[in-house]
């Protein structure tokens, strides 16, 4: 009876050691596995953008995007998926009831050279502007579902500007609406606040901006911050608005170039932030008599993360704005 005791601890224990081996084996093969597929904190050179691209690829940045034909103006609306961080970058026009994507009033005249787009998802609806000649409509607000019947809104004029309205964008964490209203002479460049959903007015924050300052760019993040891009060349500064008074409380140097080399000294540009997929700013470029157009995203010195930057060319429509979904 004892030695069949025996026999049965001995057996006993054989397979509590048993057990313990198997799950130190599980454990190291877990380790050896995350070591293999850690990203490496400092690749060797030339690899880091593969790195971050793989990192980066499940989640693609959704935004809508206006573009312009420099040839004719004729004004288009596009669905945008992915940035260059990604390494895919999707284009697919948003047709209307007509079958195309080109903005039309409904009677059937074309917008040209639309210069803002924004979209607000609560209702569905698109707001857009134009600014001065050669827009056409000029100075007007743009209100739409279908992109081939577009209410055309004359603005109402609230502080005495000379109109030269662009680069509408809605906050998301109000439900208000901001533009650029362009200048070359003081008080006219500055960044206003319209009215709508419900009234077409254009509001003046209370502080006009340097004439010096091309202002090409609006967006405002998830988290209510509204930035501007004031652009020179091939480069731009991030100018961080307050949207009470209207002055700048930082600028930051872009980390690349938005464009890949301007025929004009002040291209346009679209300037959209995602906050969801690579917490990045992402730019396109409108150049009537440049090269292809440039998508960049990045995040300047002096903002978390930054900075960090990459670029495709010949991914976009020649682009003047974009819109969040």
């Amino acid at each position: 009876m004892r030695k069949r005791r025996r026999t049965i601890n001995t057996l006993y224990m054989k397979s509590i050691h048993f057990a313990i081996l198997a799950a130190a084996l599980l454990l190291i093969a877990g380790c050896k596995k995350q070591t293999t597929t850690a990203i490496d904190p400092l690749p060797p050179t030339g690899e880091s953008d593969k790195q971050t691209l793989a990192a980066a690829a499940p989640c693609q940045p959704p935004m809508y995007n206006l573009a312009v034909d420099p040839a004719t103006g004729n004004s288009y609306l596009y669905k945008v998926s992915g940035s260059p961080v990604t390494g895919s970058v999707v284009v697919g026009p948003v047709n209307g009831s007509l079958g195309t994507n080109q903005l039309l009033a409904c009677s059937g005249a074309p917008i040209r050279f639309a210069t803002g787009l924004s979209y607000d998802p609560t209702t569905g609806i698109f707001w857009g502007t134009t600014g001065i000649a050669p827009s056409s409509p000029a100075n007007q607000i743009l209100r739409f579902t279908d992109p081939n019947c577009i209410t055309i809104i004359a603005p109402v004029n609230t502080c005495g500007l000379a109109l030269n309205l662009s680069d509408v964008e809605r906050d998301p964490t109000t439900g208000a609406f901001y533009a650029i209203n362009r200048g070359t002479a003081s008080p006219n460049n500055r960044v206003v606040r319209l009215g709508i959903p419900g009234a077409p007015t254009v509001n003046c924050l209370p502080n006009p901006l340097s004439p010096s300052l091309f202002l090409r760019g609006l967006t405002v993040t998830l988290s209510g911050k509204l930035y501007v891009m004031a652009v020179s060349g091939t480069t731009g500064r991030l100018l961080d608005i307050n949207k009470v008074s209207g002055l700048i409380t930082a600028t930051y140097s872009y980390p690349g170039p938005i464009t890949p080399g301007p025929g004009v000294n002040a291209p346009e540009m679209g300037l959209h932030h995602d906050s969801i997929c690579v917490n990045r700013f992402i730019t396109g470029n409108y150049d009537p008599v440049g090269p292809a157009t440039l998508m960049t995203d990045g995040i300047p010195l002096g903002l978390p993360g930054g900075p960090v930057y990459n670029a495709l060319s010949g991914v976009l429509k020649p682009t003047v704005d974009f819109a969040r979904p």
